[in-house]
């Protein structure tokens, strides 16, 4: 699937966030620049969050947002080396009732939920992004069959 804006990829993240339910897990694998954090505003709007408080965690590891009728807990992993996951509370974040948001998942790949919704984007020029959802487990099909249009 591809988007051609910025709004058009927070879109998505908007109906995912609609469709999301307590403890779902989001892993967003994709290159900087590749429209992770702009999936995760359009997911914080779908829950009711202003997406305007989303930015992208990368020195604080966990951001917790509490103001939509679920909470978001927005991961970005991409300080970490691989296989090297001190005690950030990323882990915590993924049993806590709220949906979470994985960036730079590939620093934990063994240690993620088997049942997860795996989103791939790839920035394909300009403004347009290429997203590709794999559900890995009964959950996650669930939340992509709802999220996503047709």
């Amino acid at each position: 699937m591809s988007t051609r804006s910025r709004g058009e990829t927070e879109s998505l993240g908007v109906g995912l966030g609609k469709a999301a339910r307590p403890d779902d897990v989001i892993a967003l694998w994709g290159e900087l620049g590749s429209g992770k954090t702009t999936l995760v505003r359009g997911i914080a709007r779908g829950l009711g969050i202003d997406e305007r408080e989303v930015t992208s965690p990368t020195f604080v590891i966990v951001r917790e947002h509490e103001s939509g009728r679920l909470p978001l807990f927005h991961i970005d992993l991409y300080r970490l080396a691989p296989g090297d996951t001190p005690s950030t509370g990323w882990e915590e974040a993924l049993s806590s009732g709220g949906v979470t948001a994985i960036e730079w998942p590939d620093r934990v790949e063994r240690r993620l939920p088997e049942d997860r919704l795996d989103v791939y984007l790839a920035h394909k020029g300009g403004d347009e992004r290429q997203l590709q959802f794999e559900p890995r487990g009964p959950r996650a099909r669930r939340l992509r069959d709802e999220a996503l249009p047709g």
